[in-house]
This record gives C-alpha cells, sequence and structure tokens, in this order.
C-alpha cells in the first residue's frame, strides 16, 4: 500500500474520533481525502494522484491539528 494511502486512512480515522460539531465543520476535506484514495487504487496515472491525495492529505492534517488546538 502506498504510504499516502496509509497517511489518508489514518487522518480519516482521526477525523471520526473527532466531536460531531468538528467533523461536520471538516466533513468536506475529509470526504476529499477519501474519494482521492479510493480514486488512486484505480488510477493508471499513479503519479498525478498521489500528489493530488498527498495535498489534500496536508490539508486535512493541518485542519486536524487546528482542531486539536482549538479543543485544548
Amino acid at each position: 500500500m502506498h504510504p499516502e494511502l496509509r497517511r489518508a486512512r489514518s487522518l480519516y480515522h482521526e477525523w471520526r474520533l473527532l466531536s460531531q460539531r468538528e467533523m461536520a465543520r471538516l466533513a468536506p476535506c475529509a470526504r476529499e481525502v477519501k474519494e482521492l484514495a479510493l480514486d488512486l487504487r484505480g488510477r493508471t496515472d499513479a503519479g498525478a494522484a498521489v500528489d493530488e491525495l498527498a495535498l489534500a492529505n496536508d490539508a486535512l492534517d493541518e485542519m486536524l491539528r487546528h482542531s486539536a488546538l482549538r479543543a485544548a
């Protein structure tokens, strides 16, 4: 499994552990990560798909860290 796919799974799991309010706020980004990860599995041009997933992973990771800081 590609490292970005593992990262996407981990971030999506982390998102699911948030409060309902935070989950709703971050839902569009989490859905994008999930969809891009699923798309990557069927793409022949994996390089572009991995790059797109990496950008989405970075965005969700940043949002999750910001959410954790707000909760602290």
